[in-house]
């Protein structure tokens, strides 16, 4: 209402926490998709490239989300799953993987070494541009 030449309006803090609270939560919602996939996206890509004589090394490759709010970790690699066990040297995923992945020299037939490095640092620059999508579209 304009009086004197000021003018003087009421705000309804309540209505603007509440939905201040509705866009967080379709923020929060929006990155943790776009962190799921991301990790679905390396996911493949690594499968890809992971060598693979019987299949052991593979199926141990996982990922897992921590974090709320805007703050969410991804953890992923090989090694879980049970930690699966080779069939011919009897060794668990977690004490070769690490080997296998460095050793640039090692032929494999399908697969390579920076099985997982490669698709990481490949993805990692379509991160932020799939989450901005991901949490625009949540807050239409």
């Amino acid at each position: 209402m304009a009086r004197g030449g000021r003018f003087g309006f009421n705000i309804n803090y309540s209505d603007f926490a509440r939905n201040l609270e509705v866009a967080v939560s379709r923020v929060e919602r929006g990155t943790k998709k776009a962190t799921i996939a991301a990790c679905e996206e390396i996911e493949k890509m690594t499968l890809a490239q992971v060598p693979e004589e019987t299949g052991t090394l593979s199926s141990s490759f996982f990922y897992e989300i921590e974090g709320k709010y805007h703050n969410f970790t991804a953890i992923l690699g090989y090694g879980g799953n049970g930690d699966p066990i080779h069939p011919r040297t009897k060794k668990r995923a977690s004490e070769y993987m690490i080997a296998v992945h460095e050793d640039l020299e090692a032929y494999h037939e399908k697969g390579k070494a920076k099985y997982l490095e490669d698709p990481v640092r490949e993805y990692q620059s379509r991160f932020l541009p799939g989450a901005a999508r991901a949490i625009r579209s949540e807050l239409r």
